[in-house]
């Protein structure tokens, strides 16, 4: 019990519990071509595995790997300086919508290539709905390509341990911080939106709030305020939708 508890405890100051969130505001959001996929209604803590099957997608096809049916992780190509998560809406609570791609420049458009061949399977995936697992409902989602700015930003660096109490951190210490600071220092118009990127090797993550030209953030997705009530809208349709279902079921005896 006390090997555990020390475990856990180690685990959490490796993640950053005792440090501070410092936020800088001389940060500059590199921007670039963003091919993503819209995530919706997701703990923010699965970031870390939506890269990981993102990085899957961009690996090269070789002969060789094809015939063996891929490679090993430890062969695997590393895009960490290049993988982004951008979150809107409330992200202090640690869940709701994000995108999460890839940021390139015009020399990459290989790799953007690569991303949206995948697009071709996705009616596949999506004939099989009855299967759940997190897996298919990231296959069943394409890719889509936007622009996001190059703007100056407020920028946190914190540790990162590629895990699940490293996640926790992010959600529950990171995030609200820049939202305090959102509140304090950007006017009461601002669209507040935080991207991140992080590097396994270095252990460290950046966290950029675009100080100005937020609203370009929501990639042509609809703004919190309008998501909001079309969000509020379905689950109330779904949920008349299951009373109706059931009651249905009950009368025919299913």
């Amino acid at each position: 019990c006390v090997v555990g508890v020390a475990v856990c405890a180690n685990a959490f100051i490796n993640a950053g519990l005792l440090e501070p969130v410092v936020i800088r505001d001389d940060g500059i959001y590199p921007g670039g071509e963003f091919v993503h996929k819209v995530l919706e209604e997701r703990d923010y803590a699965t970031t870390g595995g939506i890269w990981r099957r993102i990085s899957k997608d961009l690996q090269p096809k070789i002969e060789s790997e094809l015939n063996l049916g891929g490679g090993t992780e430890s062969s695997e190509i590393k895009f960490d300086d290049s993988l982004y998560a951008v979150y809107v809406d409330n992200f202090t609570s640690g869940w709701g919508r994000y995108f999460s791609g890839i940021l390139i420049d015009q020399s990459q458009s290989e790799l953007k290539e690569r991303l949206l061949e995948t697009n071709a399977n996705t009616d596949i995936h999506e004939q099989n709905r009855d299967d759940k697992s997190a897996e298919n409902k990231f296959l069943r989602l394409k890719y889509e390509v936007g622009d996001l700015p190059s703007v100056r930003a407020a920028v946190a660096t914190f540790p990162f341990t590629d895990g699940f109490v490293s996640a926790l951190l992010h959600n529950y210490k990171v995030l609200p911080a820049l939202s305090r600071y959102a509140k304090k220092n950007f006017g009461p118009e601002s669209n507040i939106v935080v991207s991140t990127t992080c590097n396994r090797e270095l252990k460290l993550c950046n966290h950029y709030m675009p100080m100005i030209e937020g609203d370009k953030f929501y990639l042509n997705q609809p703004h919190t305020d309008e998501y909001m009530k079309n969000l509020a809208k379905k689950n109330k349709d779904k949920k008349k939708f299951d009373v109706m279902l059931k009651g249905l079921k009950r009368m025919f005896g299913f």
